[in-house]
């Protein structure tokens, strides 16, 4: 394993570009849709970086739940290399960017657990390079219902080394009350940024760098949450209890303050006025009618991406690594979409309309 000295990023970055340059170029993506069918789409990828991925799983097959696990692999392998490139605090500052998956994927596997999806569905849509990894997360998608899988959560979170047992523990029997889910994914949401906001206390470039990636996951939560619960009976509880410290929105008051406005109309202006996210918001609010708060979750993740497809502006700096993260993120997402695209017969038309950010992602390389 190599392994660089403390603050020193330069040696990683040269090995990141090199990985940068291994991003597949605009030929593959025309190759790929232009391909007759998924047989001939697999042919296409067989050459390129993922084919070591995907003949590492030929013997069970080429379906699409197949090559998802390829898929996985491959993010698994190019992010564990990363983490490989350090020690000390250039180590905690790229877990800390990546431990934004664990809350995300344990989500995931609730969320389809709950409404009985199939375990390789929820499986297929995990992003395994956290601190959780996919043996873990099999784990307790393995367990025969929800109830089950989060008791293994908590029983098991010392063995498994799973942080987040201790905020499922502390609100299971609330969830249990209640059923509602949103009980337990605001639990891990606080937990994993409280957590997360301890690193982040100093005050140099790549500190200030993964803080600002931070602030908008935060400033995401935050206004999803707003949208989906103004105007409600909150029978009970108080607005404060929803709000996740580390934000553009500073304390639980402001938090409560907006909520209190009632009509989601008035809740977006204000949002509008106070956060940085103005474009993004005016795009998500258009759609709220048809998709409800489910259109500022993809608005704001979209921002982000952006503002970090941006970072890497400094060669010695963090940037570059948040920077490929994302682009290598966007790549496995479009190229599932593609290749599910093909198993299911879709024309080329079609599925460069599914293609998520592919035209920003391109104009930025």
């Amino acid at each position: 394993m190599v392994q660089v000295p403390l603050k020193d990023y330069s040696y990683a970055n040269a090995r990141v570009r090199a990985m940068s340059a291994r991003l597949l170029d605009e030929s593959v993506y025309r190759e790929l849709l232009d391909a007759l069918d998924y047989n001939r789409a697999l042919a296409v990828l067989e050459e390129t970086e993922y084919g070591e991925d995907i003949e590492h799983f030929m013997m069970e097959g080429a379906r699409p739940t197949i090559i998802d696990r390829a898929f996985n692999r491959n993010l698994i392998r190019n992010f564990a290399r990363i983490k490989d490139f350090f020690m000390g605090r250039p180590e905690e500052m790229v877990n800390a960017l990546l431990s934004r998956w664990d809350p995300y994927n344990l989500k995931t596997v609730m969320r389809g657990m709950r409404a009985l999806v199939p375990k390789t569905e929820i499986v297929r849509n995990l992003v395994p390079i956290g601190s959780l990894d996919l043996t873990v997360l099999g784990e307790i998608v393995g367990q025969p219902d929800l109830r089950a899988s989060l008791d293994a959560i908590v029983m098991f979170s010392p063995q498994w080394w799973i942080p987040y047992g201790q905020a499922i523990t502390a609100h299971l029997a609330e969830y249990l009350r209640e059923h509602d889910l949103a009980v337990l994914e605001l639990a891990l949401d606080k937990f994993h940024y409280e957590k997360i906001d301890a690193l982040l206390k100093r005050s140099d470039a790549n500190t200030t760098l993964v803080r600002e990636v931070v602030t908008m996951e935060v400033d995401a939560i935050n206004i999803v949450t707003l949208m989906r619960i103004c105007g409600l009976e909150l029978e009970g509880a108080k607005a404060e209890d929803y709000f996740v410290p580390g934000g553009t929105i500073a304390t639980a008051k402001e938090f409560a303050r907006i909520m209190e406005l009632g009509q989601p109309e008035k809740v977006y202006e204000a949002l509008y006025l106070k956060t940085p996210y103005r474009e993004a918001l005016e795009k998500a609010w258009k759609n709220f009618d048809e998709r409800g708060e489910s259109a500022f979750e993809d608005e704001m993740e979209k921002h982000t991406i952006r503002t970090c497809l941006k970072m890497s502006k400094d060669p010695l700096g963090i940037g570059i690594i948040i920077t490929y993260m994302w682009k290598k993120y966007l790549e496995i997402t479009n190229l599932r979409i593609i290749l599910r695209g093909k198993s299911i017969g879709l024309i080329e038309s079609q599925i460069r309309k599914e293609l998520f950010m592919k035209d920003e992602d391109t104009r930025e390389k």
